[in-house]
């Protein structure tokens, strides 16, 4: 069709611009479960060109996971662990997590001074619920519920309400904020 590719090329440039003003940048997103937090930076990370890293993996494979909920400190070694694998890279990187405590979004914040954006991704506690019971790992209603309370308590970036959202249409507000 005639005139698409202009449209294609448009765009190109755009995401080209984008990943240039980006570049060695964090970008954070974060949010209760089930809001689609990863889904969405796997999306950014490939329209990006950036790595993709999640904080629960971090804390997984680094045994800071409690039975009984993951512990500040324990966040601010992930935090560590983040900043050292971000810090040997030229690359930008999207991280995502909960990010529950505030101590710990401004540890990152200080880390990274301005080479970092956080996005917040929110929904009401019934939709993530609903979300959660539908992935192969399911966490639960009462832990959904926990991290809903604990990651809508903090205010910390731009806020995207995701409850309408595809996780295309949330990746490109996010674009669009950036």
């Amino acid at each position: 069709m005639r005139g698409s590719g202009t449209k294609i090329e448009a765009y190109k440039d755009w995401l080209e611009d984008k990943f240039a003003e980006f570049m060695n940048k964090l970008i954070l997103i974060r949010g209760p479960l089930g809001v689609g937090k990863t889904t969405v930076s796997k999306i950014l990370a490939e329209k990006l060109r950036a790595e993709y890293l999640s904080l629960d993996e971090i804390l997984e494979e680094n045994d800071l996971e409690d039975t009984d909920g993951i512990s500040l400190e324990n966040f601010l070694k992930g935090n560590e662990i983040i900043f050292a694998i971000t810090n040997k890279s030229e690359n930008s990187f999207i991280v995502d997590g909960c990010f529950y405590y505030q101590e710990q979004i401004d540890d990152l914040k200080n880390k990274f001074n301005n080479d970092i954006i956080i996005f917040t991704l929110t929904s009401p506690v019934e939709t993530c619920i609903e979300r959660d019971s539908k992935r192969p790992k399911v966490y639960g209603e009462d832990s959904a519920r926990y991290v809903h309370m604990m990651t809508t308590k903090i205010k910390a970036g731009y806020e995207i309400d995701t409850a309408n959202l595809t996780t295309e249409e949330t990746a490109e507000k996010i674009m669009e904020k950036m």
